[in-house]
């Protein structure tokens, strides 16, 4: 498991290196959460004038659905900490001039004070060793009555398109995968949770829902072709294992992934939900 521990010392470079996967399967993210994202701008009230920042943008997939309803007087800035994936969100946006694209870490947010009307960030906060740190950075960056939208994974056991990814890794060495003193996707699994996070670091207004984001795809080759690719610590490891292991796990993922996957209309249906919230700076 050593592959693990090495791309848990730099995480952004780990996530620069998984960044032309993200670019390769931009299109699975962004329908995979769809339905979750329009829930997420939703409750945030992204609309027309809006100056939106969206933080660990990955591929850029929630502002670019921002910058469609924000209008010719909108503007959108999607950021990451990791320099490649900014460069592949900038690509996506290439040719509208609502949208930039820029370096900003989500656990120093070094942008000025009461700069947005709202702020987004999808599948990131959960990773962070201290969420509570950049919340309190988001509430710093959004001017007052500004709005907050963010997305985590739901609990793993919602989330077999992915859980079953890693059950297989813990299976092949056994052990938990991935550690437990390591943060991973499904660390704020917890609606409750994420609503205290968001009213604890100063927001008013909150609301939390749960969101269905069933993963569809035509075959479990092609899951297991596509989804590690995206599952950064996971997809590092997988590349620093010997064949002959990826293979076992391999197997063992498509085992139980085609016990509870569910055949839908030209394929697959593996199951997945969303925690989406949302928040207001207060305005005074």
């Amino acid at each position: 498991m050593a592959a693990w521990e090495t791309c848990c010392v730099s995480m952004l470079d780990m996530w620069d290196s998984v960044a032309p996967g993200w670019e390769r399967h931009a299109d699975l993210v962004d329908r995979h959460g769809a339905a979750a994202t329009r829930r997420m701008l939703a409750l945030a009230g992204i609309g027309a004038g809006d100056a939106v920042l969206e933080l660990a943008c990955g591929a850029g997939g929630a502002g670019l659905a921002a910058a469609e309803l924000v209008g010719a007087d909108g503007r959108v800035v999607l950021s990451d900490g990791a320099q490649q994936m900014v460069a592949v969100a900038a690509r996506r946006a290439e040719g509208d001039p609502r949208i930039s694209a820029e370096v900003v870490d989500l656990t120093a947010i070094d942008l000025p004070e009461a700069s947005f009307d709202a702020v987004l960030c999808r599948q990131g906060l959960m990773l962070l060793d201290d969420p509570g740190a950049a919340m309190a950075a988001i509430l710093r960056v959004l001017r007052p009555g500004g709005r907050l939208g963010v997305a985590t994974w739901d609990r793993r056991a919602a989330n077999p398109w992915l859980g079953l990814l890693f059950d297989a890794v813990g299976a092949q060495f056994g052990m938990e995968f991935p550690p437990p003193a390591v943060r991973g996707p499904f660390s704020l699994g917890d609606a409750g949770a994420l609503g205290d996070l968001i009213t604890g670091a100063g927001f008013e207004a909150v609301a939390v829902a749960v969101v269905a984001a069933p993963m569809r795809l035509a075959s479990l080759d092609e899951w297991w072709a596509r989804v590690p690719d995206l599952a950064g610590p996971l997809a590092q490891a997988l590349a620093g294992m010997e064949p002959a292991v990826r293979e076992s796990i391999r197997e063992r993922a498509v085992a139980a992934a085609r016990a509870a996957a569910r055949e839908v209309a030209g394929g697959l249906e593996l199951d997945g939900s969303i925690i989406v919230a949302a928040g207001r700076r207060p305005a005074a």
